[in-house]
């Protein structure tokens, strides 16, 4: 970890280590004892400075809490569909031949291996670059697979902020992680918590931007497919999306250089990630409505450098959110562990600050009292 990025690739933990680690924590705390299962409905304000919360556990079965303090974490709300291909869903009803890359889509790569084809990829980021190397796996078996790789433009450069600049090849750009590493401690991280909101637009737009992960094998990857000639990248405006009487996927696109295009696939695969607008959130949109509630501008929630949502505030009452939905605020790395953390730790930090029952400030013999528990993998 001490060489990362210069003389190491980035630490990348395994799934199952990731969920194993999960699960011994929710062990350890009692989460089974803590959370309760259901959709919350609908969050009020009441009279004595608190939040009640209305949720279904099942159809006809409902039920309230009434909290003082609360925290809103509801990660993404939806995944995000291009346009053009919700419409050909729609118009055709098939939901096997154009898929979303967060969707279950095991059949894509089964066909493939069984029966060779050519797959369309919509999107350049970190998730188009492993669905890249799960076809590459795929051609293992198979040889007889195509990859079409249909980007807006080229990428003949990275971004640039200050003296430096991102490494772009084969029209991929490349940082190890989706935000410069001082996003989430160092002096990037305390030059977004000053800055005005235009100013966070601008320095989320330097820092941020589609990229993937610096990772030699996926850079080896698209690099052969290149040479050999299964992978392919083609740039142009999408006009629309239909079906021909093979039942396979027409790609009418816009090329500077060319005009128009078609392009022939047997399964087209949406990697543009996912949505997090508040409008796409039915309890998170009905916040913003019913209390006049700001959102910045890339439609999130406009939260304080302690992650408070202001407007929420009930007397004593305080309200939080964290997570995906915060993005374009006073922290960059707000959809990672690292950033869940920390807007937990800081929004922790705003209730000790106003006194509230039970926290208190953390202090060296009781965190290193707690850091051994974790150790030895005691209940807190």
């Amino acid at each position: 970890m001490f060489a990362e990025p210069t003389f190491a690739e980035t630490y990348t933990p395994r799934a199952g280590n990731v969920f194993d680690s999960i699960d011994r924590e929710a062990k350890r705390i009692g989460w089974n004892q803590i959370y309760r299962y259901g959709r919350v409905r609908g969050i009020r304000k009441t009279d004595d400075g608190r939040y009640c919360i209305a949720y279904s556990r099942a159809p006809g079965n409902y039920a309230f809490l009434v909290s003082r303090y609360l925290h809103l974490a509801t990660g993404y709300p939806a995944i995000q569909f291009l346009p053009d291909l919700q419409a050909y869903r729609e118009k055709y009803q098939d939901f096997k031949s154009v898929v979303n890359a967060y969707e279950a889509h095991d059949h894509v790569y089964e066909q493939l291996e069984q029966q060779g084809g050519t797959v369309l990829i919509r999107g350049r980021g970190i998730v188009a670059s492993r669905i890249v190397q799960r076809i590459y796996e795929a051609r293992k078996r198979n040889r007889n697979i195509a990859v079409l790789h249909l980007m807006r433009s080229p990428k003949p450069q990275g971004n640039k902020f200050q003296n430096t600049q991102r490494l772009v090849k084969n029209h991929y750009e490349f940082q190890p992680f989706n935000w410069p590493k001082a996003c989430w401690g160092g002096e990037l991280r305390a030059m977004l918590e000053k800055a005005t909101p235009d100013e966070r637009k601008r320095l989320l737009a330097d820092w941020g931007g589609t990229t993937t992960a610096d990772r030699q094998d996926w850079q080896q990857i698209t690099a052969q497919g290149l040479s050999e000639g299964w992978y392919q990248i083609t740039f142009g405006e999408v006009l629309d999306v239909e079906r021909d009487a093979q039942n396979r996927t027409i790609t009418r696109i816009r090329e500077q250089s060319f005009g128009e295009m078609k392009l022939l696939a047997d399964f087209i695969i949406d990697a543009t990630g996912l949505d997090a607008k508040v409008d796409s959130n039915p309890l998170i949109a009905d916040l913003v409505k019913h209390y006049n509630l700001p959102v910045n501008h890339l439609g999130r929630l406009t939260v304080t450098n302690n992650f408070e949502l202001v407007e929420m505030r009930s007397d004593r009452g305080q309200m939080y959110a964290a997570g995906a939905i915060t993005l374009g605020g006073p922290y960059a790395a707000v959809d990672s562990f690292l950033g869940l953390q920390y807007a937990a730790l800081v929004a922790v930090d705003g209730l000790a600050a106003t006194r509230a029952p039970g926290v208190h400030r953390l202090n060296t013999i009781s965190s290193f009292r707690q850091w051994l528990k974790w150790v030895l993998n005691q209940s807190p």
